[in-house]
């Protein structure tokens, strides 16, 4: 009977585990964007005049969705992608599972992708990519300060505690621009780093993915739209400007920046795997808010 034990035990540790590697369906922007949230509104007729020439256009503003937002745990994992892109070097505090995690905190490495989906109505060309393995500031609180030397005005009771006006606010539609260092809900927009103080992983990495898009308007990559043409670059964010989704590990509704992760995140990330990727990796499609006279070059 012992030697049958043994074999038995032997016959399973043989059995390969099952692979819990990171996957997903790939972003597919016909069936993952929400296009009846792009809202195209005709203001009316507009003048442009240059070099003696005068053109008539009209005033229309829409919701671009214009950036591809991943918030990981797993770096070099992208969810827009399905796939890792490298090697899990710079691992976070993100898993769902992580009982280690006795701060209750969590750090995601974030991607954004800008989508030149629009570039001809509004004529913006504010395009790139981010990738913050490749970001020393984004892994360290202390770095950060290279690029938002006012977070220490920040750092007290008092300013967070103001942020629960802007929390009230933005779960019901509107976020306060007044208040720029706060994300509603998701608590403080610094540092400019993947650490929130938030063992909530949706509302965290709803967080995390809201100080990326800071953080590209801060690195001068978006930009918001001027009172006719072109665009002016806001180091200092308008959140206002700016709504969001979940694509992956499932699609979700559209809602401003800050809304309480509680208003969407029913079965959102299971253990394991969402309805469309890995659970505890999310993929957000952002909009911002645009508006142009349609005579600009």
């Amino acid at each position: 009977m012992k030697i049958n034990r043994y074999l038995i035990a032997l016959f399973l540790l043989m059995i390969p585990a099952p692979s819990y590697a990171k996957s997903g369906v790939p972003f597919n922007p016909i069936t993952d964007i929400h296009w009846g949230e792009i809202d195209l509104t005709v203001e009316g007729p507009c003048i442009c005049i240059k070099k003696w020439k005068v053109k008539i256009g009209i005033v229309v503003s829409y919701w671009e969705p214009f950036l591809l937002i991943d918030t990981v745990s797993e770096s070099n994992y992208s969810p827009m992608l399905g796939v890792s892109v490298g090697p899990d070097i710079l691992p976070g505090m993100n898993q769902s599972s992580d009982t280690a995690n006795v701060n209750e905190s969590t750090f995601a490495q974030a991607h954004g992708f800008l989508l030149p989906l629009f570039p001809f109505i509004c004529n913006r060309w504010d395009y790139g990519a981010w990738w913050s393995e490749f970001d020393p500031t984004w892994q360290s609180d202390e770095l950060s300060a290279i690029i938002t030397p006012e977070a220490g005005l920040y750092a007290n009771k008092a300013m967070q505690m103001a942020c629960m006006a802007d929390a009230a606010a933005v779960n019901i539609g509107w976020p306060l621009d007044v208040m720029p260092w706060c994300v509603g809900s998701g608590g403080s927009a610094y540092p400019m780093t993947g650490h929130v103080d938030n063992d909530n992983i949706v509302q965290a990495n709803s967080t995390v993915a809201a100080r990326l898009i800071y953080k590209m308007n801060r690195m001068f990559m978006i930009c918001d739209p001027s009172p006719k043409c072109g665009c002016t670059y806001t180091p200092v964010w308008i959140k206002s400007h700016y709504k969001l989704h979940t694509a992956r590990p499932d699609i979700r509704d559209t809602y401003p920046i800050g809304k309480s992760a509680k208003f969407y995140d029913s079965f959102l990330n299971p253990p394991f795997m969402g309805a469309m990727g890995s659970n505890d990796e999310f993929l957000w499609v952002v909009y911002r808010k645009q508006r142009c006279c349609t005579c600009c070059e």
